[in-house]
């Protein structure tokens, strides 16, 4: 496992071209058979207070609550947030949703 994850060297391929290779100082190797299992350990001790549910390459937080109480949810994305800087990772905003279902019932049109 350790020169699966040391030494290792990458480039970027744009059409026929190479980029100059470089020397990754962490993180996971993408897009091999070994990558996906590394990743779970190494995030293996990410912990919250609301569930937590971690995929191949990504964690999805989750919790049901009252719609009035986004302190419990806010409180593990900030436990993440901070891990994320501990473990020198980001977390990409741009891909981070929010998902609010409810299921309340409501009337239409006064009926």
């Amino acid at each position: 496992m350790a020169t699966f994850l040391l030494d290792r060297a990458q480039r970027v391929k744009i059409g026929n071209e190479y980029s100059h290779s470089g020397h990754p100082n962490g993180g996971v190797p993408q897009g091999t058979l070994s990558g996906p299992k590394c990743f779970l350990v190494y995030v293996n001790d990410l912990r919250t207070t609301v569930r937590l549910y971690k995929y191949v390459d990504d964690s999805t937080l989750f919790e049901i609550c009252d719609r009035n109480d986004v302190s419990v949810i806010q409180e593990s994305v900030d436990i993440a947030a901070r891990w994320t800087e501990q473990n020198d990772m980001t977390i990409n905003w741009g891909k981070s949703k929010e998902i609010i279902i409810s299921f309340a019932q409501r009337l239409m049109g006064g009926i």
